[in-house]
């Protein structure tokens, strides 16, 4: 995937994410060509494949933007608790519902798993988080939080963003092994 700064590139980035997007509207993922995508944003083939090796490599660019957004967000956070980084990941994802029904539609959610992953550490170091959370760890927050955010999107997301946000928090919370049973 391109990640140099040249201002074309990055903006013909942005169209074929765009495109990618608006076609999800229309239609399944595994039906999307990459000629679709080109024509949708007018740009030619050899432009694609000079950005971006495949398909998931979009979805890769558009999360590494949302995740972006993310960080600057929890960055502006007065209090870093548990509880208000859960709510605010709700409402992030929340706010980008469309998203997210596609790759759960799309059996993509392992594309947001793995980002988020990627994420969590940087996200640590922002938090200023120790660093004796080991890759297990990581692996385990961020498949139980994507794991949560699957499960509530699929339930119409009936639970409030606060309940859900209260209720993330007490899992994370050290317990005994008795008291979870």
């Amino acid at each position: 995937m391109y990640s140099g700064s040249n201002p074309s590139a990055i903006r013909s980035q942005k169209w074929i994410r765009d495109s990618l997007l608006q076609l999800l509207e229309e239609k399944s993922y595994k039906t999307i060509s990459i000629k679709e995508i080109t024509e949708r944003s007018d740009l030619a083939r050899q432009t694609f494949y000079q950005l971006f090796d495949s398909k998931e490599e979009i979805i890769q660019y558009h999360l590494d933007n949302l995740f972006r957004e993310y960080l600057i967000e929890i960055q502006n956070l007065e209090v870093a608790t548990t509880e208000e980084l859960a709510r605010l990941y709700f409402i992030f994802f929340h706010n980008n519902e469309s998203f997210i029904h596609h790759l759960i539609q799309n059996d993509l959610i392992h594309i947001l798993n793995q980002k988020f992953y990627d994420y969590l550490n940087e996200i640590g170091t922002v938090l200023q988080l120790s660093q004796t959370d080991t890759e297990y760890s990581l692996a385990f927050i961020s498949s139980g939080l994507v794991g949560i955010l699957v499960y509530w999107f699929k339930q119409n997301k009936a639970m409030p963003i606060d309940q859900l946000a209260l209720l993330v928090s007490d899992i994370l919370k050290p317990k005994m092994v008795g008291e979870m049973l």
